[in-house]
């Protein structure tokens, strides 16, 4: 008899107890689990920067978490080094969802891996409230690092998260690179791309 027809006939009562334990067991196991699932569109270069509100290359100096409803969202407070669209502004306020508050922590597939001290150019969206969004979460960010020849190179982070394109296939997330010196000159070219556009 197969297993199948010992767990639904009745037969090997202890084996069905068992099955049973254990899948609630999974269930329970996987309710504690606090990352949460996401989709993200892909987006171009070209979309980020005409999208968004504001280009900047900044270092992380702080971060903070708060509560907002159910939501935990962590502040990161970036010291701008440098600017190619928005406002001018010495210090942003970047607010991302996920973190830790009061003792329980959310996690966020899709969202960026930030490190206090460290450098990175951000693709912002500022929303009606006034706080600063990454546009297309860890799409919106690039790592500043220096290559071999010591120049300065942008390099997109990896997702967790499953990408799809317009279309609504998954696609796989090909990180952006590019050197530092390239970054404004393409940046100039998504924005008269995008005014011609209007």
């Amino acid at each position: 008899m197969s297993l199948f027809a010992i767990l639904f006939s009745g037969a090997g009562g202890a084996l069905h107890r068992a099955v049973i334990r254990l899948s609630l067991f999974l269930c329970a196991l996987a309710g504690l689990s606090t990352a949460e699932a996401t989709t993200l569109s892909r987006v171009s270069f070209e979309d980020l920067v005409q999208k968004s509100t504001g280009i900047v290359r900044g270092r992380i100096v702080g971060s903070y978490s708060d509560v907002r409803g159910s939501l935990i969202y962590t502040y990161y407070k970036v010291q701008v080094e440098d600017r190619w669209k928005g406002a001018a502004a010495a210090q942003v306020e970047v607010q991302i969802p996920g973190g830790t508050f009061g003792g329980q922590q959310q996690n966020y597939l899709g969202t960026p891996q930030l490190t206090e001290g460290a450098e990175y150019v951000f693709f912002l969206w500022t929303g009606p409230s006034g706080a600063n969004h990454l546009l297309g979460l860890s799409q919106g960010i690039l790592d500043v690092t220096r290559d071999g020849n010591g120049e300065v190179v942008l390099q997109g982070q990896a997702t967790d998260a499953l990408v799809m394109d317009s279309a609504g296939r998954n696609t796989a997330a090909e990180p952006l690179r590019m050197k530092l010196s390239d970054f404004g000159t393409r940046v100039s070219g998504a924005l008269k791309a995008g005014a011609k556009a209007k």
